[in-house]
């Protein structure tokens, strides 16, 4: 009998966009590999790259017990009559209430379970409510989880901290990864990074520095707003690759602090890679990441990095961009200044991004990785 997983997600984008090269492989690789998630109508794509997709709808009231007793009910049958080997949840919601529903199943129909936390919603530098609560529910939770991987190294100190599971059902696994061979310069041709900025009116000499980030209050594109109103080379332009709720918002904050000009806002796109080819720097700063892709997407197409000391951009750049304090919006200025005052060595710093994302989140290697925990998990469960 080939063995099973059953991957659960909040939202079915997750598996969409994050998740389905992992389904690929193991799938290729004899497994049956099954999904549940909520919503998963409106994405149509993802239903051929499961061998079964469950629905389910996951109440956004964490502690509301009454919202969730369906949820737990339905949880349990999928898992039952599905006989997996292992169950691998995704997510903060979905996550918690899979296992808290599956906490007392008996040992014979009982999966292993692992839980991918991709980037715990408490983190160092947070309100002091906010970090109780998100931390007393990943607490609470550990002891329920057979293996739990954290993506970046504050989490994982974190959750070697968590009272009820062992050091070494703790791993650290970065991310997702990264498809070095997709994104690299040789695979984009100067016509079309020439396109990319006729599109976005950049002149020939402008010093282009991408951000790829929705618009939402966590990525702070005021912060980075702010700084812009204070750099002094000229040539810097800063192109938006987004969407979001915020982006009305964000424009009328632009024009107040008169960066308009330096602003190019190109909406959601499907040529990253190129986009990236075409820019000198990407710069991220957050309030909180798990281990940011735009960041290592840009690193693995030799654009150095210009972020904040954020859990997770920290981990990706090392010493290969520039890493200044999160809250100090003169040193994000300078740092501007400077990658863009000298572009031999802002491309010699994207060099070495590119060998660092190389050597550390390469996407064969973190799905060897997964490949390793997968057996270990489903031998355990024989």
């Amino acid at each position: 009998m080939p063995r099973s997983a059953l991957f659960v997600t909040t939202v079915p984008i997750t598996l969409e966009i994050f998740l389905a090269p992992f389904v690929t492989h193991f799938r290729q690789n004899g497994w049956r590999v099954d999904c549940l998630t909520n919503g998963a109508t409106r994405y149509p794509g993802i239903h051929g790259s499961f061998d079964t997709v469950y629905v389910i709808t996951w109440s956004r009231r964490i502690f509301a017990i009454a919202d969730h007793f369906d949820t737990w009910t339905r949880v349990r049958r999928v898992v039952v009559e599905g006989g997996y080997d292992i169950v691998h949840v995704h997510t903060p919601i979905a996550a918690f209430v899979t296992r808290l529903a599956l906490r007392k199943m008996g040992q014979a129909d009982r999966p292993k379970i692992i839980y991918t936390a991709h980037g715990f919603h408490f983190y160092e530098g947070q309100s002091p409510l906010g970090h109780f609560i998100f931390r007393s529910l990943e607490q609470t939770a550990a002891p329920w989880t057979d293996y739990l991987v954290t993506i970046n190294a504050e989490d994982h100190e974190a959750a070697l901290r968590f009272p009820g599971i062992r050091a070494e059902r703790v791993r650290h696994i970065p991310g997702i990864g990264v498809d070095t061979d997709a994104y690299s310069r040789d695979r984009v041709s100067p016509e079309a990074t020439e396109g990319i900025r006729r599109e976005l009116d950049i002149a020939e000499d402008a010093f282009v520095i991408a951000m790829v980030a929705e618009f939402s209050a966590v990525k702070r594109h005021e912060h980075l707003f702010t700084a812009l109103a204070q750099i002094t080379n000229p040539d810097v332009v800063v192109v938006l690759a987004g969407s979001g709720e915020l982006e009305s918002h964000l424009r009328r904050r632009a024009d107040e602090l008169g960066v308009s000009d330096r602003l190019r806002w190109a909406g959601f796109r499907d040529d990253i890679p190129a986009l990236l080819a075409a820019s000198n720097a990407l710069t991220l700063v957050s309030a909180r990441e798990g281990l940011p892709r735009s960041v290592m997407e840009a690193m693995s197409m030799q654009v150095p990095v210009i972020g904040t000391r954020t859990r997770g951009i920290t981990d990706v750049v090392g010493d290969t961009g520039w890493i200044v304090d999160k809250h100090d919006v003169q040193t994000l200025a300078s740092a501007i200044d400077s990658a863009a005052g000298d572009r031999a060595a802002t491309a010699a710093r994207g060099m070495t991004a590119r060998i660092r994302i190389e050597q550390n989140f390469a996407f064969p290697d973190v799905l060897a990785s997964y490949e390793r925990l997968y057996e270990e998990a489903a031998s355990e469960s024989v």
